[in-house]
């Protein structure tokens, strides 16, 4: 009974539907959400490589762990976002040829910055090193595995797309959605990583 498929893939909705809450709920405060989007993709990660269960210690284990690490790096994140977004608006809203040629010079900078800030919190979640360290990683990995990428990226904005047009979506996203897509998107970055990390190393629960 315990090897049916369909008590499986109960099992793994369950895990999900819990990280999703897990995930919703600690990024409440907003600047917790780095730490809470580092420990989803490490309890991701670690389900493909070692098997579904202990959502909440491994979540709250990996957000212990990461906190005073990485939530420095999303202030500085959340921060860029805003600006570059004010940015983009301001010349959007020029109306003339130079605006609209700041606003595509400011759209290829925020993309670049987009693509950086998918990898930083799997790398955060996955390897240990000082914070320059980890962040020069992430970069590495984006240009590195450029096809991974770019699979990553598109998932992504189907998603984001689905969700600016789709109640429905909404919805979905709210019961298990993020859950979902931090564990679609970890099959890539799972990949990735064991390229780079020794077996014997490769502790995941080390939580």
């Amino acid at each position: 009974m315990s090897n049916s498929p369909v008590i499986a893939f109960l099992n793994k909705m369950t895990d999900l539907i819990l990280l999703n809450v897990l995930w919703l709920l600690c990024c409440l405060p907003v600047f917790t959400a780095g730490a809470a989007t580092t420990a989803a993709y490490y309890v991701s990660i670690t389900s493909i490589r070692c098997g579904d269960g202990y959502v909440i210690k491994r979540f709250f284990g990996s957000f212990k762990k990461n906190f005073l690490q990485i939530t420095p790096v999303w202030l500085v994140i959340l921060f860029f976002s805003l600006i570059m977004t004010a940015d983009m608006l301001f010349w959007y809203r020029q109306g003339n040829a130079f605006g609209k040629t700041m606003f595509i010079i400011s759209g290829v900078v925020a993309f670049l910055f987009f693509i950086w800030i998918l990898w930083i919190f799997p790398v955060f979640a996955k390897l240990d090193g000082k914070t320059g360290e980890l962040l020069k990683n992430a970069v590495a990995f984006a240009i590195g595995y450029l096809p991974y990428t770019a699979i990553i990226l598109v998932i992504t904005g189907v998603v984001m797309y689905a969700n600016l047009v789709s109640l429905v979506a909404n919805s979905i996203m709210l019961f298990v959605g993020f859950a979902v897509l931090f564990y679609v998107q970890s099959f890539f970055f799972y990949r990735v990583f064991m390229n780079h990390i020794d077996e014997k190393y490769d502790d995941f629960d080390r939580p």
